[in-house]
């Protein structure tokens, strides 16, 4: 057979079988151009196609970064970024007019094994009722890229006006509460607090999946607080909400942890990585154990207490005068409520202060700690202005009154938050409770406070995903009057 004949049965063949040698026809191509914008010079970029602009500028998709808020005044604020390890990101304020503000990339904290850092910016000459925008650059080579921008204001923290806060605690990340994380923290979104206060359990770095009890090392401890971070929504709202933070055990590294916990001081520099942030004059104050800190603001003092660093195991039954803080933290927060600039005040602790309920086998500080206690309530009767406690950890919710007998010399209040998205229980009677107050589903606490003639006056609303409120309580607070 010669090569002509195979040719006409190899194309037969092909034809037969639906196939054809001829040329096929060339789709026209789909892509179409386009513009895009520097993000530091404004000049406007044409590609060819979506694609090649998309290499070259990426596509800004605000909330794409882990961003907290911290120390905040009326002119100036501290902000922490959670960077991958090899980009060296350019930070870039704005007004509504355009005009840059000064800002400083102060410091930056990374620990060797894992893939992200903590970028410290500090923002200045900031303006009340002002809001700014703050533009995360990738100047990657030749091109400059904004990944990530978020809006943000200052704290009009002289002002004795009505301040609205979140109180919020145990954050857990696990897959049981996928459904309930978004809508809790778009919940909360909404409310538009002037400030969140985070108050313990806000990553479990000893999570049932991933690191034993009592055995996380610093490694365990980075890669849980980041794991936890990325997943909440409240670190990638497009605007940025000043938070005032405080731990408990489970972002303290460990259910029950206290002093003995081998790694302690790895968890205080993760913390402080995150949250920690230099002073602010007047404004902001940090202990001299670095994780227990004051804010003034609104007329009020927030103290936001460390009740892990230096606490007595409970097994020991609390023998120790200064058990649950240790002298040193006692001391300074005793101090700061006598000083001259002393105002009325929130002490925010992770575990409870009031065992309402005489109960053995839950962390408070009046059961785990009596001694220490007995020596904060008596230290607190000297002091001459009214105090509000605060805390979470038991993964319910309630308001308890606490008598002036009970309490510092006059009738007071504890407020407990928890839990935002963790593991549910049943929870206990109290007798201290006042009535209607317990939530045991998903749920924070919103508090609009003031000060009004020396007294702290207060409404305080649990919310979850469901409409409308759980609960909604005014009170007020203030020192008895002197005989």
């Amino acid at each position: 057979m010669n090569r002509t004949s195979c040719l006409l049965l190899l194309t037969l063949s092909l034809a037969l079988n639906g196939c054809s040698l001829l040329p096929l026809k060339t789709a026209p191509r789909s892509g179409t151009a386009e513009t895009t914008t520097d993000a530091e010079t404004g000049t406007a970029t044409s590609y060819a196609t979506k694609s090649l602009a998309l290499t070259r500028a990426g596509k800004l998709k605000p909330g794409r970064l882990v961003i907290v808020q911290t120390a905040t005044s009326d002119s100036e604020t501290y902000i922490n970024v959670l960077s991958p390890r090899l980009k060296n990101y350019q930070y870039v304020v704005t007004s509504p007019t355009g005009a840059e503000l000064p800002v400083k990339k102060y410091e930056t904290i990374q620990y060797g094994p894992v893939f992200y850092k903590v970028d410290k910016i500090h923002v200045k000459d900031l303006k009340v009722g002002t809001t700014y925008k703050l533009k995360v650059i990738d100047a990657f080579r030749k091109y400059k890229t904004v990944v990530d921008e978020r809006n943000f204001s200052a704290l009009d923290v002289k002002n004795n006006r009505l301040a609205s806060f979140a109180l919020v605690s145990c954050m857990a990340d696990d897959w049981r509460f996928e459904d309930v994380i978004d809508p809790m923290w778009a919940r909360l979104r909404e409310q538009k607090p002037d400030f969140v206060v985070l108050n313990g359990d806000v990553v479990y770095v000893d999570s049932f999946d991933f690191v034993e009890r009592g055995r996380a090392n610093e490694q365990d401890i980075w890669q849980r607080y980041i794991d936890s971070f990325q997943r909440i929504p409240y670190y990638h709202f497009d605007r940025l909400i000043p938070t005032l933070a405080t731990w408990d055990d489970h972002d303290y590294g460990t259910n029950d942890g206290d002093r003995t916990f081998l790694t302690k001081d790895a968890s205080r520099r993760v913390f402080r990585a995150f949250f920690g942030s230099p002073e602010i004059k007047g404004v902001t104050q940090t202990g001299p154990g670095g994780t227990y800190s004051v804010f003034s603001g609104f007329g009020q003092k927030f103290y936001l207490l460390d009740n892990r660093s230096s606490r007595q195991p409970n097994k020991d039954n609390g023998t120790e005068a200064f058990g649950h803080w240790g002298e040193l933290q006692h001391q300074w927060l005793v101090s700061s409520l006598a000083s001259s600039d002393a105002a009325p005040s929130w002490l925010i602790n992770g575990d409870q202060f009031f065992n309402g309920k005489p109960l053995t086998f839950k962390e408070s500080f009046e059961g785990s700690h009596p001694a220490h206690f007995r020596r904060l309530l008596e230290d607190l009767k000297k002091i001459k202005v009214p105090v509000v406690f605060a805390s979470g950890d038991i993964h319910f919710s309630e308001i308890m009154k606490i008598p002036q007998k009970r309490g510092p010399g006059y009738d007071t209040y504890e407020i407990t938050s928890s839990a935002m998205h963790s593991y549910a229980g049943e929870g206990w009677d109290n007798p201290l409770r006042v009535a209607g107050t317990k939530v045991s589903e998903f749920n924070f606490l919103l508090i609009q406070s003031r000060v009004r003639d020396g007294a702290i006056v207060a409404t305080t609303r649990a919310l979850g995903i469901d409409p409308g409120e759980y609960f909604k309580v005014n009170f007020e607070v203030k020192k008895a009057t002197e005989p």
